[in-house]
């Protein structure tokens, strides 16, 4: 996908490092973005645009492809469940075509935040809606108070914008508040996460300066008050949802410092080299024989459920897993996948990259050791295996039958 992410990391004298740093993310994630590889994941392109201090459609470009075209929230009367944005739940997807529907009501040309709390309390059966009606808040009510106060979000709506500059800033708000304390830490799965109707309303808060919240400060509601009760009745709002999704962000920042360190130091030595060229040449053809899958010998990337990339010095995926041979990322995980530490490489920083692949899904990881003549296996689930030489190299679960003795990784000494 095209964008202007290098044109504006150019412009503030940012080398792909530093922006890499200020992101959280690895180098190799920046390169990918800015030439266009894959598209960024919600959370990735929000920050990219609060780092620039712009929208996310200024920065990468509407294609007819793209999940960004026309706009990163469309107008909700179209089938927005196509879109790979689309994890708005059924209450918070009719809540926002309420919004709209009141807009057009009032003549406005985009919904603004008013809009989207009328919405809100019209769709009735959800978290916001019960909890607005606990403080006393009727959609008549606001609509009479909102037909009182003078509207300035809507002058400044482009007839092309469906949503006010102060709604698309609420919006973006909700996708934090649902990443931040939402089901999908519990599940572990990041693609998980939804917006829900009191996603929104929290959304709606933090733009202190928007008509919804000063309606609803006119009609005496305390604003402080009124987050707290949404934070006790939702049921991402316990302590135990909070803890988890602060271990999720200290998970996510380690992640990026293993991705980040492990690039500087992925230049392979001579030996290293010669391990992973025999390891993957017997496993190649065996494999390629039985047309089992695809062995990958060089450091490919592979995009995790967040967008980050993280590169395996060698890796396999099975025939069965992989239906379209990609050009840039393959769209699923390896099954396995294999390090080989050099002279310089740290072995705590090999180890924890296969375990983030084991988290993700892989189903065997291997650190083969040259300087020790072993070979550690990872399974989830199970405590690492060393095997030395005199043993042999198997991972039935996968490809039943392929053996590889350990002595015939180590280079032979010749005369």
């Amino acid at each position: 996908m095209k964008n202007r992410l290098r044109i504006l990391r150019v412009e503030r004298n940012w080398s792909q490092a530093e922006l890499a740093k200020r992101l959280g993310v690895s180098r190799q994630t920046i390169n990918a973005l800015e030439v266009g590889k894959y598209d960024p994941s919600l959370p990735l392109a929000f920050k990219i645009a609060r780092l620039f201090n712009t929208s996310i459609e200024t920065i990468f470009f509407t294609e007819e492809k793209s999940m960004f075209a026309q706009s990163p929230f469309p107008s909700f009367k179209r089938p927005i469940a196509r879109s790979k944005f689309s994890k708005f739940t059924r209450s918070a997807i009719k809540a926002l075509e309420l919004a709209e529907d009141e807009s057009r009501r009032v003549g406005s040309n985009g919904a603004g935040t008013a809009q989207i709390l009328i919405g809100l309390i019209a769709e009735d059966k959800g978290i916001a809606a019960q909890t607005l009606k606990s403080f006393g808040i009727s959609k008549e009510v606001v609509q009479t108070e909102v037909e009182r106060m003078f509207d300035r979000e809507a002058r400044h709506t482009s007839q092309e914008s469906r949503y006010t500059p102060r709604a698309i800033r609420a919006l973006y708000n909700s996708v934090e508040e649902s990443f931040a304390l939402d089901r999908y830490v519990a599940l572990g799965h990041l693609s998980h996460y939804e917006i829900d109707t009191e996603d929104l309303l929290l959304g709606l808060l933090r733009v202190t300066d928007c008509v919804a919240v000063k309606v609803l400060e006119n009609l005496k509601v305390n604003i402080d008050e009124l987050r707290t009760q949404l934070l006790k009745v939702t049921p991402r709002g316990s302590a135990a949802m909070f803890a988890m999704a602060t271990q999720e962000k200290i998970n996510k920042s380690n992640q990026a410092a293993i991705t980040s360190e492990y690039l500087e130091e992925s230049t392979p030595d001579f030996i290293t080299s010669q391990v992973s060229t025999r390891f993957s040449v017997r496993l190649f053809t065996w494999v390629e024989t039985r047309k089992l899958g695809y062995v990958i010998g060089s450091t490919t990337g592979y995009q995790l459920a967040d967008g980050e990339i993280l590169t395996p010095q060698i890796s396999f995926i099975l025939q069965e897993r992989l239906k379209r041979i990609p050009r840039t990322y393959p769209e699923v995980l390896p099954d396995l996948v294999v390090e080989v530490k050099s002279a310089m490489s740290r072995r705590s920083l090999l180890e924890s990259k296969i375990k983030l692949f084991l988290q993700e899904g892989t189903r065997v990881g291997l650190l083969i050791d040259p300087d020790q003549q072993s070979v550690t296996i990872y399974r989830p689930g199970i405590e690492a295996e060393v095997i030395e030489n005199g043993e042999i190299i198997t991972f039935p679960e996968l490809l039943l039958g392929w053996e590889l003795p350990v002595s015939d990784l180590w280079l032979p000494l010749f005369e």
